[in-house]
């Protein structure tokens, strides 16, 4: 992952493809720069770093990566499994 801070009063302009609305708002891309996720508004530690993973789970299953979906699915699910990521990554078990 690698973490982007845009200023949205002043983005360049590659960013308005993103349509961001409301901050902070993060984006998971994948390798081509399309987007897999997005999260909106603010989340807690606890409720960012699933979230984040879920994320890459979503990236690494449309890239067909389907063993680093996989550890990252595993990873959100034992050590966060009463995140809201957790809740949704249980929907892509049967893809990974």
């Amino acid at each position: 992952m690698i973490p982007l801070r845009v200023n949205v009063s002043s983005a360049p302009p590659w960013a308005s493809r993103f349509v961001i609305q409301y901050t902070p708002s993060v984006l998971t891309l994948d390798e081509e720069g399309r987007e897999q996720d997005r999260t909106v508004g603010f989340l807690p530690p606890e409720e960012f770093i699933p979230a984040l993973m879920l994320g890459n789970v979503k990236a690494f299953i449309a890239q067909g990566r389907k063993p680093k979906a996989r550890f990252f699915l595993q990873k959100l699910l034992s050590e966060y499994p009463r995140s809201q990521a957790a809740a949704s990554a249980a929907a892509f078990k049967s893809r990974v």
